[in-house]
């Protein structure tokens, strides 16, 4: 499964600020800091300009980058038929399926479908099994969901007014 993807594109959730990590636009403006490069008055005004901006429009920027992960989330959930893999661990089974979320390095989610002493554990066969397929597809599709639903929480909390 490729660590990127057509479907996980994204545009504002690679640049917004997250509890986790500074916003692009902060790192931008720090750069001559970090590397020591003299800051001279055409510099610092531009700058100044741009943090101002960027400040004013934070929100925004950030309720774009909720936006866009709801909409690759739900994107995800239209390829899992295709995307399907499986892996073995222990003795669970795994299903993962193309899935973003913002903060996560690998684009993917997995879930435990069961066991091989349920299932056995040749995975060529069960991942051509109809019945087993459709196992990993409500499971991926919950776990899938469950996650979406709280991106939703947050998007209104960001939306009120």
């Amino acid at each position: 499964m490729p660590r990127t993807n057509k479907v996980t594109e994204k545009v504002f959730a690679e640049i917004a600020e997250t509890p986790q990590k500074k916003g692009m636009y902060t790192t931008f403006l720090d750069i001559d800091r970090v590397m020591g490069l003299p800051e001279a008055p055409a510099l610092m005004e531009l700058k100044d300009l741009y943090d101002e901006l960027t400040s004013e429009n934070k929100g925004t920027i950030s309720t774009l980058a909720a936006l866009e992960e709801i909409i690759i989330q739900l994107r995800c959930k239209e390829v899992v038929e295709s995307e399907l893999r499986l892996s073995l661990s222990r003795n669970y089974i795994y299903a993962r399926s193309l899935f973003y979320r913002r903060g996560n390095k690998i684009n993917d989610i997995r879930v435990v479908v069961g066991t091989v002493e349920q299932y056995g554990d040749n995975l060529d066969d069960l991942i051509k099994d109809d019945s087993f397929r459709h196992v990993c597809y409500t499971f991926l599709m919950g776990a899938m969901n469950k996650e979406i639903e709280a991106n939703k929480i947050t998007l209104k909390t960001l939306t009120r007014v």
